[in-house]
């Protein structure tokens, strides 16, 4: 599988670039199948609690057609502990409180770092990481730009730690980084390459940079 980084400017669809393969490669699976999917098989990142919000929209809009069996979470502090039968009916398409997250894992799962880390070591937390054993398939990086120096160390520590707790290899997932207009031309384009790479841990020659004109 191939991973990369798409750079352009803000509002020019940078989120669209990711979001319509993975929704297309999960539809494949469903059609497939005819099953609603369970297990984590996207984890995208996002660094403000904020920016998790903003996505709600966009994915019941997408997600909302297919009636319940391509889901997502979004999953932050603000997550409830539980939820009414009749308000999860309500919004198939979304899980809406933990037991459902960690009872049935959605395939699409919207957080940032912090509740992350919590996933990989409460114990709670633990039937989210067994119901998807091999099945992660992308990672997603918002803002990658703000990933440097500690920061960009401690990333590139926590996703070796998802590929084991998840029991895949990194050559074996999709990793995508967004990333503000940072400057253009081969040198810049070989440097993000690098940067992917190392966070990721995979070879270069996976990883392919997109730049919007």
């Amino acid at each position: 599988p191939g991973s990369v980084l798409v750079t352009s400017g803000t509002g020019s669809g940078k989120t669209e670039c990711f979001l319509f393969p993975i929704l297309s490669s999960l539809l494949d699976e469903v059609t497939a199948t005819h099953e609603a999917l369970t297990g984590v098989q996207a984890i995208m990142l996002y660094p403000l609690n904020a920016l998790i919000e903003s996505q709600r929209e966009r994915l019941s809009a997408w997600t909302g057609p297919f009636g319940g069996r391509v889901r997502y979470c979004l999953y932050n502090g603000d997550l409830p502990r539980a939820a009414r039968d009749s308000d999860r009916r309500r919004t198939p398409e979304q899980v809406i409180d933990r037991e459902q997250l960690r009872s049935s894992p959605p395939p699409i799962l919207v957080t940032n770092t912090t509740m992350l880390e919590y996933m990989l070591v409460r114990a709670e937390d633990r039937p989210i990481i067994q119901s998807s054993k091999g099945k992660l398939r992308w990672i997603v990086l918002d803002e990658a730009h703000s990933f440097v120096g500690a920061a960009a160390a401690e990333i590139a520590l926590l996703l070796r730690r998802v590929m084991i707790a998840f029991s895949v290899r990194p050559e074996d997932v999709r990793f995508i980084a967004t990333s503000a207009t940072i400057g253009s031309g081969d040198t810049v384009k070989q440097e993000l390459r690098e940067f992917l790479a190392d966070i990721a841990g995979v070879a270069e020659d996976q990883v392919f940079v997109v730049e919007g004109s």
